[in-house]
């Protein structure tokens, strides 16, 4: 059974609270104010995340640990999504990963956490809604339960994603056991067949290397042969259909990510999630460390 510690990242003068839940050899940490993200899975005290130090610390968007991503995944079509003919400006991956968010409950079983509308995000997403976190973990696996609550009286539109960054000692030491219907680097136009071996390949010129893929199989699985790191992701496949796996050449990292909706997915009829009034649905999915 888990058991749930309070403490502090302290860096270069900042400082933020943090909630760890703990079970045997492997602890999951959790910061509310950043973002309600997960920002350490350990085991043994060997990290399987990525925390980019710098980032972490600014008030930029976090490129590190496991941002949540809402009420959008990515960057819609010209910066904006278009609600009752006006537009909205939107980051990319929306706003969820950038605003604090509340401790409902931190307790041994789980901790809980809450994101509700402000003034920012009025501005950019016109909706009322209730946003609720909830993490658990069992051994070497935690899960990871979004739910979305439509609190206004009019439809709530939107997509989810995650965006776990783990820890990789070199791209070319990960292997992928991963299956998919389609295989990309642009969500545009025809999407060509996944490969019977998924792989992700470096582009040359680019600083980073992208693949999208539709159609996905659960559990996405990576295995690292320079750190002896295996992660699974595992997911309900009829929330979450879509996968992407990220890398940047510079950093020690690959993201293998879980989303239900592309970058102009809230834009488009019948391509995202829509709750009526006073309706809610969870998204969970898993992560376990090995």
């Amino acid at each position: 059974m888990s058991t749930i510690q309070n403490g502090t990242y302290e860096k270069y003068g900042v400082r933020y609270a943090t909630l760890t839940l703990t079970d045997g050899d492997y602890a999951l940490t959790v910061t509310p104010e950043k973002g309600g993200m997960a920002t350490s899975f350990t085991k043994n005290g060997e990290e399987y995340l990525w925390l980019r130090d710098k980032n972490f610390e600014s008030t930029d968007r976090p490129r590190c640990g496991i941002p949540i991503l809402f009420p959008s995944c990515s960057k819609p079509d010209n910066g904006v999504h278009i609600f009752d003919g006006a537009a909205y400006p939107m980051e990319v991956h929306g706003f969820a990963d950038l605003l604090p968010w509340q401790v409902k409950t931190a307790a041994d079983d789980a901790i809980e956490l809450t994101l509700a509308p402000n003034g920012l995000t009025k501005f950019v997403y016109p909706f009322d809604f209730l946003l609720t976190m909830r993490y658990t973990l069992a051994g070497p696996t935690a899960t990871l339960a979004l739910t979305v609550a439509n609190t206004g009286s009019k439809d709530l539109p939107f997509s989810v994603g995650f965006h776990p960054y783990f820890a990789a000692s070199a791209l070319e030491n990960v292997h992928f056991d991963i299956q998919a219907a389609t295989y990309s680097e642009d969500p545009k136009g025809e999407q060509p067949a996944a490969p019977e071996t998924i792989t992700l390949p470096r582009k040359p010129g680019s600083a980073d290397s992208c693949r999208l893929l539709t159609g996905v199989k659960s559990p996405m699985v990576l295995t690292d042969a320079g750190n002896g790191h295996k992660v699974t992701v595992a997911f309900d496949e009829a929330n979450f259909g879509k996968g992407v796996l990220w890398q940047q050449d510079a950093e020690n990292f690959v993201c293998m990510e879980p989303w239900n909706g592309w970058a102009n997915s809230v834009n488009e009829e019948g391509k995202h999630e829509v709750l009526v009034p006073g309706a809610e649905k969870t998204f969970t999915w898993s992560v376990t460390i090995g």
